[in-house]
C-alpha cells in the first residue's frame, strides 16, 4: 500500500469530506442573525424539493437562492509565485465560500490574476537581489485582487521549481534567502516556510489537483496529469488497488479526493524538461563542454543561431545532410539521438501507460500550438501520431523562424512514447486554461492552503 504523504498542504480524510470545489466540508462561522433568516426561508424550499425527489445535488441551487435574498459571501485569497526555470509567474486567487444549509463548507474559485516575467529566477544566480526584485514586482502587480485590509490574512507563497533544483545548493539558497527577505515586508502573511524549492512530487500532485478540481472530478474518475516544464517533467495519476505493487513506494501518496482518500502515483524527471533535454542532446552530440554545438536535429540552413540556456549563451549550427535525404531518415537520426539522451537520463520507467484520460500542460501545449496541431487559444486533443507527423515535417523543413521545432517535437514524441508509454492513437487533452482559469500547480497549492486554514479555524 502507498505511504502516507508527509505533505504539508494536503491532509488525509477521517470522517470529514475532503477539500473539493463543489463538495461540502467543515463549518465556517457566519453571522447568526442573517443565517437564521436564510434557514427559515430555505427550509420551506427544502421541504418542497424533498417531496419532489430533488433534494440531492441542490447545493448550488440553495446557494443561488441565498444570494438572491442578500446573502453576502465570505471570500478568501492566496498569492502564489511559481518561480520556474523559464519564467516567473504570479497567480493570485479569490475564493468564495458558498452558502450551505448543514454547516459544511466548500470553496468556489471566482477570480484570479496571472502575470509572467522572463527570464526565470535561476537566471539571477549571480544577482540574487535583482532576482528578488522580480518577485516583489509580481506581488505588487497582483495587489489589486487582494483588498488592503485582507492582505495580512492572505498567504503569500513562493515555490521555485527545477531551475533552482539544478543549481548548486549554496547558490540556490542565496536566491531563496534574498526572496524571503524581500517579501517579508510585503504586508501579506509570510511564514518561515513561505519561500522554498518545491519537490518534484509536490509539483506533480498539485498540477493533478488543479486539473481535476477545475473539471470537478475529485469525487469520481480522475484524469492523469502530464506536465512538461523547462527543467523537469512530471506524471501523476490515480492508482487502482491492483496496480499499487507495480510502482515504487516513494512515488505513491495518499491524498484526499471527494469523500475518500485515494492513492496517487507521481514521478518527477529532472533534466527531462524541454529546455534541459534540448541542451542535453546538443551537449551529447558535441561530446564536450563547448558553447558551439552542431546538431542533426537542426536544419542545415540554421547557422550560428544564438540560444541562451541557464544564463549562458550558446551558438547552434544545423548539421549538414545529403540534399536527397528522405524525411523519414532525417527524423530517424534525430530520434535516435534524443532517445539515447532520454534513456541515459531517466531514473525510473513505468511498465504501463497512465490510468484514465490524459491531460497535458505547459510545453506539451506550446509545442503543439507552435506546430499548428491545436488552436493556440483553445487547445484541443492530440495524439502521439500527430506529434510524430508534425515532427517528420519539421525535421525536413527549412524554417529559420522555428529552428528548434524538429528537436522539440521529436523529444515530445520520445517522452510520451518511451517514458510515459502513451500509445500512438491515445487521445491527449491539452490545456492552458480550463473554464477561463490558468492550469497551474499554483491553484492546487492555493486551494488546499485555504481549505486547511478554514478547517483549523
Amino acid at each position: 500500500m502507498g505511504k502516507f504523504s508527509t505533505y504539508r498542504y494536503l491532509e488525509l480524510k477521517d470522517e470529514t469530506p475532503s477539500p473539493n470545489i463543489n463538495v461540502r466540508s467543515r463549518s465556517v462561522p457566519q453571522p447568526r442573525r442573517f443565517k437564521k433568516i436564510f434557514i427559515v426561508l430555505l427550509v420551506l424550499v427544502l421541504c418542497v424539493t424533498y417531496f419532489l425527489g430533488l433534494f440531492a445535488g441542490q447545493t448550488q441551487w440553495f446557494d443561488g437562492i441565498a444570494k438572491s435574498l442578500g446573502y453576502e459571501s465570505v471570500y478568501h485569497h492566496a498569492v502564489i509565485i511559481d518561480a520556474g526555470s523559464s519564467g516567473t509567474r504570479v497567480l493570485a486567487y479569490k475564493f468564495r465560500v458558498p452558502f450551505t444549509v448543514f454547516g459544511q463548507i466548500n470553496l468556489d474559485l471566482v477570480d484570479e490574476y496571472f502575470e509572467e516575467t522572463k527570464p526565470g529566477l535561476s537566471s539571477y544566480v549571480d544577482e540574487p537581489e535583482k532576482g528578488a526584485e522580480t518577485i516583489v514586482h509580481l506581488v505588487n502587480r497582483a495587489g489589486h485582487l487582494i483588498p488592503a485590509d485582507r492582505r495580512s490574512q492572505t498567504p503569500l507563497i513562493v515555490r521555485a521549481t527545477a531551475g533552482l533544483r539544478l543549481l548548486p545548493r549554496d547558490k540556490a539558497q542565496r536566491l531563496i534567502d534574498e526572496v524571503a527577505k524581500a517579501i517579508s515586508g510585503s504586508g501579506y502573511d509570510v511564514g518561515p516556510n513561505s519561500v522554498e524549492i518545491m519537490d518534484g512530487s509536490d509539483e506533480g500532485i498539485f498540477i493533478w489537483y488543479s486539473v481535476n478540481l477545475l473539471h470537478d472530478l475529485m469525487g469520481g474518475e480522475t484524469m492523469a496529469a502530464l506536465d512538461l516544464g523547462g527543467g523537469s517533467t512530471q506524471i501523476t495519476y490515480q492508482l487502482s488497488e491492483k496496480d499499487i505493487k507495480l510502482y515504487p513506494a516513494n512515488d505513491q501518496y495518499l491524498v484526499p479526493a471527494g469523500k475518500n482518500n485515494i492513492s496517487l502515483y507521481t514521478h518527477s524527471y529532472l533534466k527531462l524538461g524541454l529546455l534541459a533535454a534540448r541542451y542535453g542532446v546538443f551537449r551529447m552530440e558535441a561530446n564536450n563542454n563547448t558553447s558551439h554545438f552542431t546538431s542533426v536535429c537542426v536544419d542545415p540552413i540554421v547557422q550560428k543561431e544564438k540560444w541562451t540556456y541557464a544564463n549562458k549563451q550558446y551558438v547552434i549550427d544545423g548539421a549538414s545532410r545529403p540534399s536527397n535525404m528522405k524525411r523519414e531518415a532525417v527524423y530517424s537520426r534525430c530520434q535516435s539521438l534524443v532517445s539515447r539522451y532520454t534513456r541515459a537520463t531517466i531514473d525510473w520507467e513505468p511498465s504501463q501507460p497512465p490510468r484514465g484520460a490524459v491531460a497535458a500542460m505547459s510545453y506539451f501545449y506550446d509545442v503543439a500550438a507552435d506546430a499548428g496541431i491545436i488552436d493556440v487559444m483553445r487547445g484541443g486533443t492530440v495524439s502521439v501520431s500527430q506529434y510524430r507527423a508534425s515532427a517528420l515535417r519539421a525535421c525536413s523543413a527549412s524554417n529559420v523562424d522555428q529552428p528548434w521545432a524538429c528537436i522539440d517535437l521529436v523529444y515530445v514524441v520520445t517522452l510520451l512514447q518511451e517514458v510515459y508509454k502513451i500509445k500512438d492513437t491515445e487521445p491527449i487533452s491539452l490545456f492552458k486554461k480550463i473554464n477561463g482559469h490558468e492550469v497551474s500547480w499554483a491553484l492546487g497549492l492555493a486551494y488546499t492552503t485555504v481549505m486547511n486554514r478554514l478547517a483549523q479555524s
